[in-house]
């Protein structure tokens, strides 16, 4: 019964892990900016934060907020919030995950 318990917490959190993605992107970023060499704009280490950024934004934009109807009698109907989000690949997502990825391959490429 625990070990079900931890499953289900485990579940939840890697269900957000595109948030935790996006937010590492971002303060890699900005650290990015922040260090880079004299007339090096966009480095390797640069291209590889806007990749992990691209692709949080891009699994964010295919993970939407669910919402279901709860019956309260025949009359009312209440919306609420689903506790997990589910996967609706969108054509937007998709590209910038797809640009992201050729962004951190790029970026390894060079940084290396």
């Amino acid at each position: 019964m625990i070990s079900e318990n931890k499953d289900s917490t485990i579940q939840r959190y890697l269900s957000y892990f595109f948030i935790l993605l996006l937010l590492a992107g971002v303060v890699l970023l900005i650290f990015s900016f922040v260090t880079a060499e004299e007339g090096k704009y966009f480095g390797g280490l640069q291209q590889i934060a806007m990749g992990i950024t691209l692709i949080g934004l891009g699994e964010w934009i295919n993970h939407p907020l669910q919402k279901s109807v709860a019956v309260e009698d025949k009359k009312n109907f209440i919306f609420q919030r689903i506790k997990h989000r589910k996967r609706r690949p969108n054509g937007i997502g998709n590209l910038l995950e797809i640009v992201g990825l050729l962004l951190v391959f790029t970026g390894f490429a060079e940084y290396l």
